[in-house]
């Protein structure tokens, strides 16, 4: 593990493999090393980070009160610090929605994105959003973390076969401090980058599982709006694709990776 000190905190992360840099963001209650099928089969192409975001795994600590600009803005100074910039980013869940907000902020740190089971925005404009919320909120701070990993990881995992990635999941999630659980997931409530992607023409890869837990008209209309996006679905895979899916998003991941970027115009 490596660390770099920034003015808000330590940030730990994990180098792999060579070439040009590919930044890889996990989700919510996760950290750096779920993304192990992905560093494993990159890193053979790439020089690969797995990064553990604010309030996750040996991360720094979120005590208080924070947004997801802020957070993506320390992003992008993580990025500056190591000039591993302009990058290619793959991001799930939250991890994905750093992805969308840091293309909002420095386009010009990111070459292409990934993004995976995640969205620009994250509307609260129904009942429905809100009671899930409130339950998850309430979850946490009543029965704690363990018993939102265990509901999480018969929903993420059904199969019997997939009981290691249950306790897996279980572990991981288990792990986190409950006061860093909560800001960050607060930090993005509400949120939306969409407005200021208009006119960002870099590479965009929507990679959804079939069973995710957001609709595929969701992201369907999101990435319409997106000037160079498109949407790939993953067949028999909810939230955690990396986990349950990994050889198909990982041939995806490459695959886009190796396309040709567009041409800039003369004024960019």
């Amino acid at each position: 593990m490596l660390q770099l000190e920034l003015p808000q905190g330590t940030w730990c992360y994990e180098r792999y493999g060579s070439g040009s840099p590919v930044l890889l963001l996990h989700g919510l209650g996760s950290a750096r090393q779920d993304w192990q099928a992905q560093w494993l089969a990159l890193s053979q192409h790439y020089l690969v980070i797995c990064v553990d975001l604010p309030g996750h795994g040996e991360g720094r600590r979120l005590l208080q009160h924070t947004t997801l600009p802020a957070l993506a803005a320390e992003l992008a100074a993580f990025i500056d610090a190591l000039e591993l910039g302009p990058c290619a980013v793959v991001g799930l869940s939250m991890g994905g929605m750093y992805g969308f907000e840091l293309l909002a902020q420095r386009p010009d740190l990111v070459t292409r994105f990934v993004a995976i089971n995640t969205a620009p925005h994250f509307p609260v404009d129904t009942w429905q959003i809100r009671s899930k919320l409130w339950l998850r909120e309430r979850l946490v701070r009543w029965l704690g973390l363990p018993a939102l990993a265990g509901t999480l990881a018969k929903k993420l995992f059904p199969y019997p076969a997939q009981a290691p990635l249950r306790e897996q999941l279980i572990a991981r999630i288990s792990a986190n401090r409950m006061p860093d659980y909560l800001h960050a997931l607060r930090a993005f409530i509400g949120w939306s980058a969409l407005p200021r992607l208009a006119g960002v023409n870099t590479p965009i890869l929507v990679v959804s599982g079939d069973r995710d837990y957001t609709p595929l008209a969701f992201k369907r209309a999101y990435v319409a709006e997106l000037a160079n996006a498109r949407l790939e679905v993953i067949v028999d895979s909810g939230h955690a694709t990396p986990l349950d899916q990994p050889e198909a998003l990982n041939q995806l991941i490459l695959s886009f990776l190796a396309e040709p970027l567009p041409l800039k115009s003369p004024a960019a």
